[in-house]
């Protein structure tokens, strides 16, 4: 025990992270987030729906990383894969396919991580019905922030990158229906959303987390690139918490390989006006993301 919390400390002071003792052993939720914010009161947990896939699995690890608890939600109920255990680790069965078993009562936020696979579902089940299963499971369980992982270019079906993604099962196409079903459950509410486009999972040589110093946020679906599952992960866990994303949709990529989705969005890369975000800690990277509905998109 002594030397997993010490394990635990040193993640935390590299991440820029204030921890005491009492906050390591999941005293406190919200203080282990590099945002802060009031989305998660003390003790709740984080609920990771689709914890048993490759990014997931990760953000199950990001959030035990930072001392906080997480309810691995899977189709089998399974442990995530290369997660130990841990106390502050709790798993059950979720087939989002069946709105019945969509359990996250109790959770102080609820990433959204599944997708469609030749096992878990196709793409119109998962990434467009499972996905608004998951946001009236939500609103109906008063969950204070829903955060989805989407991708980049859902909009944009005349990109490259969304006619190569789509050849599985029309998956952007029901990414974007994905969306527009939680824009819709959304409407009027007081509670929150964020959604996440990362661009191309095409993961580096080295699945590492470089940090929020080498990541960009734009929005408006016209810029991509790449980025790893580790620093999505990472993204997706501080999204849980941050004022700055609250009801916002945007892409997120390495800033280094930042590239336009379509051709004639070439000149944005040296448009001064148009917003890219840079930042050399997750809250300074998300200050200045603006609510949907409160920027142009560009056409």
């Amino acid at each position: 025990m002594r030397f997993a919390l010490l394990a635990l400390l040193r993640a935390c002071t590299t991440h820029g992270l204030a921890l005491n003792r009492r906050q390591a052993l999941g005293g406190s939720a919200a203080a282990a987030l590099a945002t802060g914010g009031p989305a998660l009161a003390a003790g709740k947990p984080i609920a990771v729906i689709g914890s048993g896939g490759r990014t997931g699995s990760l953000c199950v690890a990001a959030c035990l990383k930072r001392g906080l608890a997480v309810k691995a939600l899977s189709r089998s109920g399974s442990a995530p894969p290369g997660v130990d255990a841990d106390p502050l680790l709790s798993i059950a069965a979720c087939d989002v396919r069946d709105p019945s078993t969509i359990d996250v009562t109790g959770a102080g936020a609820v990433i959204y991580a599944a997708s469609g696979s030749k096992k878990g579902g196709s793409p119109h089940e998962v990434d467009n019905l499972g996905v608004v299963n998951a946001a009236k499971a939500c609103v109906a369980a008063k969950v204070p922030r829903l955060v989805v992982i989407s991708s980049t270019a859902v909009t944009r079906p005349q990109s490259l990158g969304y006619k190569f993604t789509d050849v599985y099962g029309k998956i952007m196409g029901e990414k974007k229906l994905g969306e527009d079903g939680v824009y819709a459950t959304y409407a009027g509410s007081d509670l929150a959303y964020t959604i996440i486009r990362p661009g191309g999972l095409e993961e580096p040589k080295e699945n590492v987390v470089q940090g929020p110093g080498a990541l960009e946020i734009s929005q408006g679906d016209a810029l991509a690139g790449i980025i790893s599952r580790k620093d999505l992960a990472e993204v997706a866990v501080e999204a849980c918490a941050s004022p700055a994303l609250r009801d916002a949709t945007f892409e997120l990529y390495y800033t280094k390989g930042a590239q336009p989705c379509e051709g004639k969005f070439k000149k944005l890369l040296a448009d001064e006006s148009f917003p890219r975000l840079h930042g050399d800690s997750y809250a300074a990277l998300f200050k200045g993301v603006r609510r949907d509905g409160a920027y142009d998109v560009p056409a």
